[in-house]
């Protein structure tokens, strides 16, 4: 992590955060569009549906091509793609026209966020993958951040469009980037066959290993739960905390730095073989904040208990991506980030529509509070596995490269 591979890692992640930070704007922008002409907020949900589905959807049937195709290559195409794509949004005012490019986006997003992962290994080292991780995590937390400030200080100066440019500019460097850093991860022997038997092979490996298969189905049980948050928070701000605008803006920040203080402080110091109860840690974390920081509605109180659940949010996830590159084999590890991505994904639209109805029903703070106590429940269930589990060991039979296989040593 230190000289030559560590500017090359801090280049690329710089790269990433940027992009995550015109993802961000066009979010806030697209947004703000639709609102100021009128649209409902069945059109705005349509908007973020549209940009996370095919996460979900695309992810794991496109996901071959990830494994077949050199990474970086992969990563710089699709990039400027991308580019393009978000250079149509600028002037493209029809929301059904609007939502057809998002889901471009999106579609592009699901090859090149697991391309990227499989990237960061050719960079750091098997032994540095899990500080390369955190450190793209990291400065994608920091994208997020300046994110829609930058897109709300661009509109109120000019218009919606100049925010969407800029979107676009960030997909160009990202591109431009990966084509000068010259970063390569060429296909590993064994990652061909038919079409859907590779996708099948992305879900059998991550099914096949029983603390895989336990993690990802308990984060993405405690997901469902856990993402009533984003629709609850704002009642329980400003209905239970009775707080004004700027304390909104300063809790849903306080959730953003969590994440960004958990990426560069706690994980890259985490080790590999603790990464299983890391998730049950986070879990429980994630749970507890939510719970009693909705049942006691104090603004002191809430800013700790945002700041919190983005710590966790980040080591859950984090989690996930070390567990995969330690027990995934290479081949066909581009289609277990894929699958794995869809499965959370998919869990974190569950909950979103989740939040609608539970927020209806209970209010702000009773909606956190089963947010809380279901995301408790489903880590602790997970829990007897996990715990026992360590990331490298254990890995069945089959699931590890073909050259480790022949290690006596791994026999």
């Amino acid at each position: 992590m230190l000289g030559k591979r560590g500017a090359v890692l801090t280049v690329l992640a710089a790269a990433y955060g940027l992009s995550s930070m015109g993802d961000q704007m066009a979010i806030v922008s697209l947004t703000l569009r639709l609102h100021d002409e009128g649209h409902s907020g069945v059109a705005v949900s349509a908007l973020v549906i549209a940009g996370v589905l095919p996460l979900v959807v695309v992810g794991p049937l496109a996901a071959p091509l990830v494994d077949r195709v050199e990474s970086g290559r992969l990563v710089v195409a699709v990039t400027a793609l991308q580019a393009l794509v978000s250079a149509g949004l600028v002037f493209v005012t029809d929301l059904a026209l609007t939502l057809v490019l998002l889901v471009l986006l999106g579609a592009g997003l699901a090859l090149a966020s697991p391309a990227l992962l499989l990237l960061v290994p050719q960079i750091t080292g098997d032994d540095g993958t899990a500080r390369g991780y955190a450190r793209l995590d990291a400065f994608r937390s920091t994208g997020n951040v300046a994110g829609p400030a930058l897109a709300g200080a661009l509109i109120a100066v000019s218009d919606v469009r100049v925010a969407l440019l800029a979107n676009t500019a960030t997909f160009a460097v990202m591109a431009v980037v990966l084509s000068f850093l010259g970063v390569r991860r060429e296909p590993v022997q064994g990652a061909g066959g038919s079409w859907p038997a590779q996708v099948r092979e992305g879900v059998r490996v991550l099914g096949g290993d029983r603390l895989l298969r336990t993690a990802i189905l308990a984060l993405a049980s405690a997901i469902v739960f856990t993402a009533v948050l984003s629709v609850a928070r704002v009642f329980f701000i400003r209905d239970d905390l009775d707080v004004s605008g700027t304390g909104y803006g300063l809790l849903v920040s306080a959730h953003t730095v969590g994440m960004l203080a958990s990426a560069t402080l706690i994980a890259p110091r985490v080790p590999l073989e603790w990464q299983p109860r890391v998730l049950v840690g986070a879990g429980v974390l994630m749970g507890a904040s939510l719970a009693v920081g909705a049942a006691v509605p104090v603004f002191a109180l809430a800013v700790v208990s945002f700041f919190l659940t983005g710590v966790a949010n980040s080591l859950q996830g984090l989690a996930i991506r070390n567990l995969i590159h330690a027990r995934v084999p290479e081949q066909v590890r581009g289609r277990a980030f894929a699958t794995s991505g869809a499965t959370l994904n998919g869990a974190n639209l569950a909950g979103t529509a989740l939040g609608g109805p539970a927020t209806a029903l209970l209010g702000g703070a009773g909606a956190l509070e089963l947010a809380g106590a279901g995301t408790l429940l489903a880590t602790l269930a997970g829990s007897p596995v996990l715990l026992r589990g360590r990331a490298g060991a254990d890995v069945p039979r089959g699931s590890q490269a073909p050259e480790r296989a022949a290690d006596p040593a791994q026999e």
